[in-house]
């Protein structure tokens, strides 16, 4: 089928719905589908990567690429989002979408691309991912909960990336919701093979996010510094970047760790070397829709060690090998990560069970398939527009 895939996140922009609509982008154009991303065009600083990164889609992954109006960075819900503006950008959502027999919307909150298409589709069946977590009784969805609903309506099928996602949205849009996960690539993200070993020194400590409040890497470093103080040998790895940079830096030096703290930037390419390389995934976010990142640790075969947030939840359970701390605890991260680096038979027990599952209940074809078959169901079926019902989900 022809499928467009319409988001405010793409490549080069990094993040978890970008990662989202690359892989699952390349799946369905493996499965046979013609799959076309609806994105905004980035900045003129980004320009060059963006023609660079649909370039690599479509020869690499089999996908197009159609850049709209004009990107930009907006701080929403303790992050930084992307809105897309511009003259006649109703026009271009419509003409990008057109001959399309399915229009799938990722990142329902974003309030230009995903309501545009929403607007402007006319024959195609309509799915709409929510990736965010929302508070309850979050001001947007009361104030624009008439508008957004009529909106939403023309929706066949709602997904939503993890259960902790519901409490935000039910309230104000109720209806049938189906739990489909974010997927991971577990091609890149890996264990270290029996041919290599870890870099020589300290074991090592990663983190993976933009510099953001809800990532909250300042208590990383802060439980860092109490772990140095108490003899722990470590190096901590930070991958991420974001305006309050210098400020983290100094913090480290003014913490005394600047020599223990590696800053990668953010940093693509070489991502997976360091999940392999570090032996504890550091995660002290204390808000998430799901997890991206702890799938890639996962994958890679690290143990993790996370704050405890209703997002993070959907992945470190049911088995699946974890530990929490309380949010913003310095000390209580500290401690934690103190214990798995000094318990080699956890973390060697932890790499084997978090890849097994990994592989069985994330791995992109896996995802990828699970989309398809509510593609499937919907395309040419009335049969699959959900309406105005009590909320309910579908594994």
């Amino acid at each position: 089928m022809r499928i467009a895939m319409v988001t405010e996140y793409a490549y080069p922009v990094l993040g978890g719905i970008s990662e989202h609509v690359h892989h699952l982008s390349g799946e369905l154009a493996g499965l046979g589908h013609e799959v076309t991303v609806v994105t905004g065009r980035p900045p003129g600083s980004l320009r060059s990567d963006a023609a660079l990164a649909d370039r690599h889609a479509l020869l690499d992954r089999g996908y197009d690429t159609v850049r709209v109006g004009a990107s930009y960075r907006v701080p929403a819900n303790g992050s930084l989002a992307r809105v897309s503006a511009g003259p006649g950008l109703s026009r271009e959502v419509r003409d990008a979408i057109v001959g399309a027999d399915l229009v799938h919307i990722q990142g329902l909150v974003s309030p230009t691309l995903p309501l545009l298409a929403l607007r402007e589709a006319r024959e195609a069946a309509l799915v709409g991912t929510f990736h965010t977590y929302l508070e309850p009784g979050h001001w947007g969805c009361r104030a624009f909960r008439r508008p957004l609903r009529r909106l939403l309506a023309r929706l066949d099928r709602r997904i939503v990336v993890s259960n902790a996602c519901m409490p935000g949205l039910t309230p104000h849009f109720p209806g049938r919701y189906d739990v489909v996960p974010n997927g991971v690539d577990c091609d890149r993200y890996r264990p270290l093979s029996p041919g290599e070993t870890p870099p020589d020194g300290p074991p090592r400590i990663l983190f993976v996010g933009r510099f953001e409040p809800r990532n909250d890497l300042p208590t990383l470093l802060d439980a860092a510094a109490i772990l140095g103080a108490r003899g722990r040998a470590f190096a901590l790895d930070v991958v991420g970047d974001g305006p309050p940079r210098r400020r983290l830096i100094d913090r480290a030096r003014a913490l005394g760790i600047a020599d223990l703290v590696s800053w990668h930037g953010a940093l693509n390419a070489g991502r997976s070397q360091l999940y392999r390389e570090a032996a504890v995934f550091a995660a002290p976010c204390t808000i998430a829709s799901f997890g991206v990142v702890l799938l890639e640790a996962m994958a890679s075969g690290i143990a993790i060690v996370c704050a405890d947030n209703p997002g993070f939840r959907q992945v470190i359970r049911d088995g699946a090998p974890g530990r929490f701390v309380r949010p913003r605890d310095p000390e209580h991260l500290a401690r934690a990560l103190d214990a798995v680096l000094g318990d080699a038979a956890l973390r060697a027990r932890w790499a084997v069970e978090g890849r097994a599952l990994a592989q069985s209940l994330y791995a992109w074809p896996v995802v990828a398939r699970r989309v398809e078959a509510l593609y499937e169901g919907v395309v040419g079926s009335e049969a699959g527009r959900p309406g105005e019902g009590v909320a309910t989900t579908a594994g």
